[in-house]
């Protein structure tokens, strides 16, 4: 969608950011700017700045920043467009209809449908349910003692045995062929001939993303068959590395940590228990789109998986991937074998929140699961009992909790805190070797003496703060891992530079400027390798092997909305995109590197 620069300053000035941020925190007034407790990450002390003048918010313990529509999409989860659209319904302002290329506008227009599409499956689904057809499912969910208001929020339903039920309510409702087959709520008979529902004879469970639309759904068998629970597909609305079950819900709760859990039923179980910040896996393993998905929301995590042999494998797996986004995680395992939902059904909410309480920290249940592999009562297996526990206590930051593990570990073998620690401290060696390996293949080219001196125009004194700040990263896992991911700005003239601070700059104008792009360019899934900014106001920013010469932000939306609609096709060159202007006839110039003219 293609707002003019005019219509996106309009709304961005129609809502005062410190009015738009208060809505979500409490923020207190200190001078000229105003403070409160960061929505991005966890902390105690107001670290979350947030200014009037400059219309900019900044975190100074996470680094999070940006305008009032960035804030949006961080917030609620949603894209550049999503965020624009809230912000104008906050300030009564109508937006104009979309003006779209007709290949665009046909991927939107199918885009809407499959939503319809899923909206309508769930009425049907949900009608079918408390018709007689769906005796055999509401008496599994009266079996498993699930509410009626809790029903109604999750939506559930039943899919007839009909197996083209759904198709003809589909084909009724006016929706076509192509769209129902890309919607993967039905399939084409092997024939060639005719189509036939994904899902029948099975409880239907909803999938609602943040936005709180239904995109895709989850069924469990009535009868025996395999698969016992069956998911969509992937379509153009709904993909499993990118949504989780519940998420929704626990959002709305607003608590610093969720729950994570395995199934459709512990979670609703656990939700109905009265823990609103649950979510589940979708029948797929842990990623790390999932971990920066929740990080957007919480700090910590409780992995509250089944406790037999898959669900310790599969909160093993989820352990470093979470860690890894800088999440905070416990494990929580369920006494005496039972599940959740179980559990819970046995020995009621508060006990469950007794459990929860209790969790144990990830390092103790990775120490646990790898003690049972071992007969520490042999001498070659309590070595490498030993050996696996370094291991993991190597992955640690923190000297405090090294020397906490080490000596727990010293107590269960009997092998003296020294020997452990020097074991630890060998790893430790070895990964961090690998670690300045790595880090120096990957940044050192980046924050070199020669580009210091193109991007920063500084003293001595601050060229020599930038290589103590690249010393300290390439030396400290913690915070290269801050910092890996950031991508560098060259030509901001620096007048300050703190590590994890903003910095301060010679020309607000041109960190205004920058702030406003790389907010703009997260509407859209680009690895931008490097931004630069001229003495101009000009942008360029390099993806992959083409310089997208952006100029001023004059127009950026439009700009940027014309990137993606050709991005497929500008990235199989090397070379210079001059989007500075637009020709008259609306095109841009894009000079290949082995082409002198255009």
């Amino acid at each position: 969608m293609f707002y003019s620069q005019e219509l996106l300053e309009q709304v961005r000035s129609s809502n005062d950011i410190v009015d738009v941020i208060s809505r979500y925190i409490p923020l207190k007034q200190k001078g000229s700017s105003y403070f409160g407790l960061c929505p991005f990450h966890n902390e105690d002390t107001p670290s979350f700045s947030v200014s009037r003048d400059k219309q900019l918010y900044y975190c100074f313990g996470c680094g999070a920043a940006g305008n009032v529509i960035s804030f949006i999409m961080q917030i609620e989860g949603c894209d550049f467009v999503e965020a624009v659209k809230k912000l104008a319904d906050m300030a009564n302002i109508t937006l104009p209809e979309a003006e779209y290329t007709p290949e665009v506008a046909q991927e939107e227009q199918t885009r809407k449908n499959i939503y319809e599409m899923h909206k309508a499956a769930g009425r049907f689904y949900y009608a079918s349910l408390h018709s007689p057809e769906g005796e055999q499912a509401r008496n599994y969910i009266e079996k498993r003692q699930i509410k009626e208001n809790i029903q109604k929020k999750f939506g559930l339903g039943y899919s007839p045995k009909g197996r083209d039920e759904l198709y003809k309510h589909l084909k009724e409702k006016g929706f076509n062929d192509a769209d129902i087959l890309k919607s993967g709520l039905v399939l084409e008979n092997k024939s060639g001939k005719g189509f036939h529902d994904r899902f029948y004879d099975r409880l239907m469970f909803p999938i609602i993303d943040l936005q709180g639309r239904i995109i895709g759904f989850g069924g469990r068998i009535m009868d025996k068959g395999e698969p016992k629970y069956l998911n969509s597909p992937e379509t153009p609305v709904f993909s499993k590395k990118h949504n989780l079950f519940g998420l929704n819900f626990a959002k709305a709760s607003k608590k610093k940590e969720i729950i994570i859990c395995e199934g459709y039923m512990d979670m609703i179980s656990i939700y109905q228990a009265g823990f609103h910040n649950v979510a589940a896996s979708l029948g797929t393993a842990f990623n790390i789109e999932h971990a920066k998905l929740l990080k957007k929301f919480v700090s910590d995590i409780i992995l509250v998986f089944d406790s037999d042999k898959a669900g310790e494998t599969a909160a093993l797996r989820a352990i470093p991937i979470l860690t890894s986004a800088g999440l905070r995680v416990k494990v929580l395992q369920v006494p005496d074998g039972k599940d959740p939902d179980e559990y819970i059904k046995h020995n009621g909410s508060e006990a469950f929140a007794r459990l929860l309480v209790n969790a144990e920290s990830y390092m103790d249940f990775q120490i646990k699961c790898a003690k049972k592999k071992y007969n520490i009562e042999n001498t070659e297996q309590k070595v490498l009992f030993t050996q696996e526990a370094a291991a993991l206590l190597a992955e640690l930051d923190s000297p405090v909790e090294r020397d906490v593990y080490v000596k727990k570990i010293a107590e269960d073998t009997g092998i003296s805190s020294d020997a452990v620690e020097d074991e630890v401290l060998k790893i430790s060696g070895k990964n961090q070797q690998n670690f300045m390996k790595q880090a120096q293949q990957k940044r050192i080219r980046q924050y070199s003496q020669k580009d210091a001196g193109e991007s920063v125009k500084s003293s001595k004194g601050l060229q020599q703060a930038q290589r103590n700040l690249i010393y300290i990263a390439m030396n400290n896992r913690e915070v290269y891992e801050k910092i890996k991911d950031i991508v560098p700005v060259k030509g901001l003239e620096a007048t300050e530079l703190k590590l994890f601070k903003k910095i301060k700059v010679k020309d607000e104008k041109s960190l205004e400027t920058i702030l406003t792009v790389t907010s703009s360019v997260e509407a859209y899934n680009y690895k931008v390798k490097q931004y630069s900014i001229n003495k101009n106001n000009e942008v360029t920013m390099n993806i992959k092997n083409v310089k997208v010469q952006l100029g001023k932000k004059t127009n950026l939306d439009k700009k940027l909305k014309d990137f993606n609609d050709m991005y497929k096709n500008v990235i199989k060159y090397k070379g210079t995109l001059n989007m500075k202007h637009a020709s008259e006839d609306g095109s841009y110039t894009l000079k290949k590197s082995e082409e002198k003219k255009k």
